[in-house]
């Protein structure tokens, strides 16, 4: 029996120690693939993480690059329109050129060919007198319109233009 106990207990001894061997080499098969996996998942993060880092510093980039050409464009439209209100006050100061008093004159005389009157084209109106057309009497008479006295002309007589000439002669 003693014989036969041994067989049994090396048996069971070989049977556990195959087991126990066995087991491990699952057990080490399995931490393998595991850490495969998370050697992969590890390395797919990193590789993410990259990526998103660098991705957000090519986004920031290519912004502070629209920021500049915004700014860019900005700087030429006032350079723009500091030209433009330039181009006004000359512009202003030709318009306030040309419409003074002197460069008038010089145009009325040397372009259009007028000239200043002569004494006997002169003709001078005093502010006092008072016209009425309502108050002349037909025979050429001096009529009293109050404070004012006025000669009359004779509307028969003399035709329109005639009396307006009268009319400033006195």
């Amino acid at each position: 029996m003693s014989t036969a106990s041994n067989f049994s207990t090396y048996n069971y001894d070989e049977v556990m120690h195959q087991e126990i061997v066995n087991k491990s080499i699952r057990l080490k098969k399995t931490h393998q693939i595991q850490r495969r996996k998370t050697s992969w998942i590890n390395r797919l993060l990193a590789v993410l993480m990259i990526v998103i880092v660098f991705g957000s510093m090519a986004y920031l980039l290519i912004r502070y690059a629209e920021i500049n050409e915004i700014k860019y464009r900005n700087f030429e439209l006032k350079q723009d329109i500091e030209e433009l209100n330039i181009q006004v006050e000359e512009l202003n100061l030709q318009i306030e050129s040309a419409m003074s008093l002197e460069n008038i004159e010089d145009y009325a005389v040397e372009k259009l060919g007028m000239q200043y009157p002569k004494q006997e084209q002169i003709v001078y109106l005093s502010v006092g007198s008072k016209y009425a057309l309502n108050d002349v009497e037909k025979n050429g008479d001096i009529v009293d319109n109050g404070d004012k006295v006025v000669e009359t002309v004779n509307v028969e007589k003399q035709g329109f233009f005639a009396m307006i000439v009268d009319t400033f002669r006195n």
